[in-house]
């Protein structure tokens, strides 16, 4: 068996009662993050697939999940992520995927793919749109000398 460390991202913060009582239940060793809404868990299982099953199964009822992500990538340079999907959102998953051919795997991949592609794009917009408002202000020397004390702190 090999050890998985999985990163779990709550709904809500949970205190430290909370999380003792689902650490004793669960017999998982669970490390939290300052803002108790994202923990660790290293869990022995024959895969990162299985190793998450065992978590979902574990803690599903102790604890407030939202997602389950690999804290490192697989040999494939990707990340594992389970979420919990309503039937729902499941069926609308399934229709999209079949009105494409694609398996609801497939279509999910592709559709948080395009969102982070579209993320970064609106992020580097926004970024441009604020530089060029700097610029019509401040000279290119200004702004990087003010960067540069930034950073240095």
């Amino acid at each position: 068996m090999t050890l998985h460390a999985i990163e779990i991202t709550l709904t809500r913060s949970v205190d430290t009662l909370e999380l003792r009582a689902a650490q004793q239940e669960s017999c998982l060793p669970l490390a939290a993050a300052n803002d108790r809404r994202r923990l660790v868990v290293l869990v022995s299982a024959k895969n990162e697939g299985r190793a998450m099953r065992k978590i979902w199964k574990r803690l599903e009822d102790a604890l407030p999940i939202d997602v389950l992500c690999s804290l490192f990538p697989g040999p494939d340079g990707k990340y594992l992520m389970s979420i919990p999907l309503s039937d729902e959102t499941y069926e609308r998953i399934q229709a999209g995927a079949s009105a494409e051919g694609k398996t609801p795997k497939e279509y999910l991949r592709e559709a948080i793919a395009q969102a982070l592609a579209r993320e970064r794009s609106t992020r580097r917009a926004r970024l441009e749109c604020s530089l060029n408002g700097l610029l019509r202000t401040y000279s290119p020397e200004e702004i990087t000398g003010a960067a540069a004390r930034r950073i240095k702190r």
